[in-house]
Parts: C-alpha cells; sequence; structure tokens
C-alpha cells in the first residue's frame, strides 16, 4: 500500500519537475532535479532554509552514499554556505552543492570571500526568485497580502566573478542542463544563479480547509487592493500543479 502511494506521489511530482517551452524563468522542481542528475554519486547537498530544503527533499536521491544537511528545525536562514565551507574543508575530495536561496545567500555574501580564500571547489546553487518565497506562501496560506518579502537582488554571478569566483546566470529552462554540467564540470569554486519561478507553489500533500480559505482569502484581498495580476500570475506558474491535484 504505501509503495503504491509512493509510487503515484513520485509520479506526480516528476511530473512538476518537466520542462516545457523555453522561455524563463524556470520552474523550481526542474532547476532541483536537474542538479540530482549531474551531481556526484556522492554529493554532500546543503540546502537553504524555507523553499530550498523543500525542493531538495522532493527531488534530491538519497542513495547511501549522498548527504543532505541543512538547518532543518532550527529554521536558521542562511545556512547553506558556511555549512557547505565546513563540509568542503572537512571532507575535500567530496562534491559539495548548496542550494541557496537568494535571501539566504545575500546574507552570508561576505563567505563568496572566504570560497576564494580557501579555493574550495563548492558549487554554489542560487534559487532567485526576487523574493522571501516560503514567507510569501505562509502569508497566502493565512489570507495576508504579501508585503515587505520583494528582493532587490544583485547579480550574484557578476558578484562571484567579480570576487574571482567562476560565476554562471542561467535565465532559460533551454539552457539549464548545458550550463549546469558545465559548471559542475568547472575546476574551483563556482556560483551557478539560476533565475526561478517566483510563484512556484510548494503544495503539501493535504491541503487543510484553513489553508483553503486562507489561500481564498489572500486572492480577495490581493484583487481588491489592485494586485490582481499576483493572483494571475500564481495560476498560470502552477497550473500543471493544481490540475495534478
Amino acid at each position: 500500500m504505501m509503495t503504491s502511494h509512493y509510487l503515484r506521489a513520485r509520479k506526480r511530482l516528476d511530473a512538476l519537475a518537466e520542462i516545457h517551452g523555453d522561455r524563463g524563468p524556470v520552474r523550481p522542481q526542474a532547476l532541483v532535479r536537474a542538479i540530482d542528475a549531474v551531481a556526484d554519486e556522492e554529493a554532500v547537498f546543503l540546502a537553504d532554509v524555507g523553499t530550498p530544503t523543500l525542493w531538495a527533499a522532493r527531488y534530491l536521491r538519497m542513495n547511501g552514499r549522498r548527504r543532505l544537511l541543512g538547518s532543518f528545525n532550527h529554521g536558521t536562514m542562511a545556512n547553506a554556505l558556511p555549512q557547505a565551507i565546513g563540509v568542503q574543508a572537512s571532507h575535500p575530495g567530496r562534491q559539495v552543492v548548496t542550494l541557496s536561496g537568494d535571501g539566504g545567500l545575500a546574507m552570508l555574501l561576505g563567505e563568496l570571500l572566504t570560497l576564494r580564500q580557501q579555493r574550495l571547489p563548492i558549487k554554489v546553487v542560487v534559487l532567485n526568485n526576487g523574493a522571501l518565497g516560503f514567507v510569501e506562501l505562509e502569508m497566502k496560506a493565512d489570507g495576508i497580502v504579501n508585503f515587505a518579502t520583494e528582493l532587490e537582488n544583485p547579480s550574484f554571478a557578476e558578484v562571484a566573478r567579480a570576487v574571482g569566483l567562476h560565476g554562471v546566470r542561467i535565465e532559460s529552462p533551454k539552457d539549464l542542463a548545458g550550463q549546469l554540467r558545465e559548471a559542475f564540470a568547472t575546476a574551483g569554486p563556482t556560483l551557478i544563479e539560476v533565475m526561478t519561478a517566483r510563484q512556484a507553489l510548494a503544495m503539501p500533500p493535504r491541503i487543510s480547509a484553513a489553508q483553503a480559505s486562507g489561500f481564498a482569502l489572500w486572492a480577495t484581498r490581493s484583487i481588491l487592493s489592485g494586485r490582481g495580476d499576483e493572483v494571475l500570475e500564481v495560476a498560470r506558474t502552477n497550473v500543471r500543479e493544481l490540475a495534478l491535484e
């Protein structure tokens, strides 16, 4: 029974990670599945708090040799990069990959200098959606119109290049697999900035009545506040997810 339940859930999640079209931004589900495909079989993954942890849990395959580390119960932002530095320094032969949120990385940009100084070949993957994404999800579920969550980010790839790292920026799904493979094959510390869909919903296994009510309240309040474009963007971004529910 549990096996069949898992297979149904796996099929649904994999369908959401399929790439349709070649225009950006990149769906975070597709990004993390692509990372899973190019990463070593003994890679260590470090996920920032928020949606990077959720996507990592859903799309990174553990095989007994890989490791997934994070803040988890502590819920402290910006954990991925400093944790990765510790792992890479203590295990120089392992491939170390971060799934960094744009908000998390921005809090500790100075640690990029540590990568340069210590020559740690970490692959820093930044999910740049221009927002504190998980906070926005929580606000939607509580019926609150999003505010104070938008981020005015620099180009993280350009910042990385400015401090002497290899920097790559991926803006389109059609470039994802090739540029990711090339970046992972590059020696030395590398930052891979991927422009991801801001309104990608991370649907829970079961949607409670309170969550559904809160989401409807958020949509109503957003429209009445003159922000109906955000409601439409959520619908466009998640049409496949909603169809599979």
